[in-house]
C-alpha cells in the first residue's frame, strides 16, 4: 500500500511538473479589481486541461511599460494590460514599449472608467470658476486622458498623479483631491456606503444606474474611452501555440467564475471574439488611442 501511494503521489507530480509554465503577466497593482479577471481566467484555464500551467504574476510601473519590455523579452510570458498599453508609447516614444512587437492574444472584456467625488454629488454642484483638483493614475495613461477631456469644461482643473486608481480613491476620501477617475470596482465598496458618488461614466450607454458623460453635456471623445483588458503576446510567440491558448482561454472565459470577475468593474465581455477579428480589433485600439491623444499634453 505504502509502494503505491508513492507511486501514484510520483505519477501526480510528474504529471504536474510535465505542464509547460506560461507567466501572465499583469502591467498594474495585484490590488486591482482588474488582476482579478486574469487570475480567475488562468485558474478556470488551468482546470480545463494538463498541458499548460498558467501562473498569474504583477509588474507594475512606467504605465505598464515595465511589463511590456519583460514580456517582449521573455519566452512563456504573455501580457495581461487595459489600453495604457495603446498610450503609453505616443507620450513616451523612447521610453515606453514598441506596440508592433506584439500582437493580439485575447480581448477579455471592456470597462467603464467613472468620476467620483466624496465632496461633490453631482456635476452641478462642481464650480467652474475655483480651483479643483482630480486624482488618477499616471501621466500618459488611459485615466490622464479623461482627466484631459474634464478640463475642457473646468479650465482650473488641476490634475494630480498617483500610482493607481486605488490610490486616488483614497484621495478623494481623505479630502485631498475633490475627485477622482478610477473604475466602478475601485469605488463600489464606498459608493454602497454612501460615502462616495459616481458623477458620470465613459462609454457609449449607462452601466449600473450611472449615466453617461457626454449625456451630460461632456466631450464625445469620452464615448471611446472605455478600458479593454487584453492579454498579448510578442509578435516572435508561435501562431498555432497563441492559437491553441487563445481556445483554452475561450473556453474558460465562458466559465462563471470568469464572467463573475467582470461584474464589479460592470466590464462588457468580448472573450468570445473571432479570431477573424482580433487584427481589426487591434488596429482599431492603435488608431483610436492615437487620435485621441493628440494635442494632449504632460502637465
Amino acid at each position: 500500500m505504502k509502494k503505491l501511494l508513492v507511486s501514484l503521489l510520483a505519477a501526480l507530480s510528474l504529471s504536474v511538473s510535465a505542464r509547460e509554465t506560461i507567466t501572465i503577466v499583469y502591467s498594474w497593482t495585484p490590488a486591482d479589481t482588474a488582476a482579478n479577471f486574469h487570475r480567475s481566467l488562468a485558474a478556470e484555464a488551468n482546470k480545463l486541461q494538463d498541458r499548460y500551467n498558467f501562473v498569474f504574476d504583477v509588474k507594475p510601473g512606467a504605465g505598464g511599460s515595465i511589463a511590456a519590455n519583460h514580456v517582449a523579452n521573455n519566452p512563456n510570458t504573455v501580457l495581461a494590460t487595459a489600453s495604457a498599453f495603446f498610450i503609453r508609447p505616443n507620450f513616451f516614444p523612447n521610453e515606453s514599449h514598441d506596440i508592433g512587437q506584439f500582437k493580439t492574444l485575447f480581448p477579455q472584456c471592456d470597462a467603464p472608467a467613472a468620476i467620483t467625488s466624496k465632496k461633490y454629488r453631482s456635476w452641478a454642484d462642481v464650480p467652474r470658476d475655483q480651483p479643483i483638483t482630480i486624482g488618477m493614475s499616471g501621466m500618459g495613461t488611459t485615466t490622464h486622458l479623461i482627466a484631459h477631456q474634464l478640463s475642457a469644461r473646468y479650465p482650473q482643473l488641476t490634475i494630480v498623479p498617483f500610482r493607481s486608481t486605488s490610490e486616488a480613491i483614497l484621495s478623494v476620501l481623505s479630502d485631498s483631491t475633490d475627485l477622482a477617475v478610477n473604475f466602478l470596482g475601485d469605488s463600489a465598496q464606498y459608493v454602497e456606503q454612501n460615502r462616495l458618488s459616481v458623477l458620470g461614466i465613459t462609454g457609449l450607454r449607462p452601466v449600473a444606474g450611472h449615466g453617461t458623460l457626454t449625456s451630460q453635456g461632456f466631450t464625445k471623445n469620452l464615448e471611446s474611452m472605455t478600458v479593454p483588458a487584453q492579454l498579448l503576446v510578442p509578435v516572435s510567440f508561435p501562431d498555432a501555440k497563441a492559437a491553441e491558448i487563445r481556445e483554452i482561454f475561450r473556453r474558460a472565459g465562458q466559465s462563471r467564475a470568469v464572467l463573475d470577475s467582470y461584474q464589479r468593474d460592470q466590464c462588457q465581455s468580448n472573450n468570445q471574439m473571432l479570431d477573424s477579428d482580433l487584427q481589426t480589433w487591434y488596429v482599431k485600439q492603435t488608431q483610436d488611442w492615437r487620435r485621441l491623444t493628440q494635442g494632449v499634453t504632460l502637465k
